[in-house]
């Protein structure tokens, strides 16, 4: 998958240069698999102002949603998974699916990445360790199968070597046993970062055509510029630690920015029209009526005419 720079707050000016989204969603996943959390609107940010520039709306709430450059123009849009079947957005707006295609079956993990560096992202099944790429958003077979680490490994995406092509790499605890090539083998090297619970994002934060790490705990990042052991190069702090974060060039810029996905709001108890003491046989009845809608939408119907929180003291 295409990854731009990330605009770098320095560790030591990290907490002077914060920007916050008060959205509310799950933990951040790790790049090339779906978002993650719920909800069907999308908050994008093109810089870190602390207020999303594009907001939209895009399948339902509990669909599963990937992000990536489908059509090569630079900037990545909503793919959403449904079984099989894969509807594709080109565009970061409200609207239909441009594009449909069926790929793999419906208990396989999907990943994304640009596994042939012709500028588009497409789709990987996994299957325990096996991997069967396809090189374009179509149905049929796979163009690519291939084996790489243990079937209970996590695995990222990334172009780790700069020469325009997505690979793999997997994750056992703070170890990434990455993979330079799309073709079964060992890992090209092995290096340690963050803690075995961290969880982590994936991107070319220095623009030097290289993806690596940032590992995030709440809503704080810590950003590496190499895939070596070390400590962070950079601190920043973003959005709320409840956030679902994901990152991507909105609007094809070469910058790769933050997105969040937020659940919708519950709904507010709407409390009927014309109620009074009257409409309730005892004092409890009326209790009950009171302290469901009080929270919300505090004496609405007058029924606490003393201001005690008791509502119509004089039924029995």
């Amino acid at each position: 998958m295409h990854r731009t720079p990330l605009r770098l707050i320095t560790a030591t000016a990290a907490v002077a240069a914060v920007a916050c989204v008060t959205l509310q969603a799950s933990p951040a996943t790790a790049q090339g698999g779906d978002v993650g959390g719920r909800g069907s609107t999308f908050y994008l940010n093109d810089s870190y102002t602390g207020t999303a520039n594009q907001v939209f709306t895009y399948g339902d709430t509990d669909d599963v949603v990937y992000f990536g450059d489908w059509d090569g123009d630079g900037i990545e849009t909503p793919l959403i998974r449904r079984g099989v079947t894969f509807y594709v957005r080109n565009s970061n707006s409200s609207g239909a699916a441009q594009s449909t295609f069926i790929y793999g079956n419906p208990g396989d993990v999907v990943v994304t990445g640009d596994w042939d560096g012709n500028g588009t992202d497409t789709l990987a099944v996994r299957r325990g360790a096996l991997y069967y790429v396809k090189n374009s958003m179509t149905s049929g077979p796979a163009d690519v199968v291939m084996g790489y680490g243990n079937p209970d490994d996590t695995v990222l995406v990334g172009d780790w070597d700069g020469n325009g092509t997505d690979t793999l790499a997997v994750r056992r605890g703070n170890a990434y046993l990455v993979r330079d090539v799309i073709s079964t083998g060992v890992a090209d090297y092995t290096f340690a970062y963050g803690d075995p619970g961290d969880t982590v994002l994936v991107g070319d934060w220095d623009g030097n055509g290289t993806d690596t790490l940032t590992v995030r705990r709440g809503n704080r990042y810590f950003l590496r510029n190499s895939t070596t052991s070390g400590v962070a190069d950079a601190v920043l702090d973003y959005g709320n630690p409840t956030d679902t974060a994901f990152s991507g060039d909105w609007n094809g810029d070469g910058r790769d920015t933050l997105g969040v996905r937020r659940p919708p709001a519950p709904a507010r108890p709407v409390p009927p029209a014309d109620v009074d003491c009257a409409n309730f046989p005892t004092q409890q009845q009326a209790q009950w009526w009171f302290d469901a809608y009080y929270p919300m939408w505090g004496d609405i119907a007058g029924l606490d005419a003393d201001h005690d929180l008791r509502a119509c003291e004089a039924l029995p």
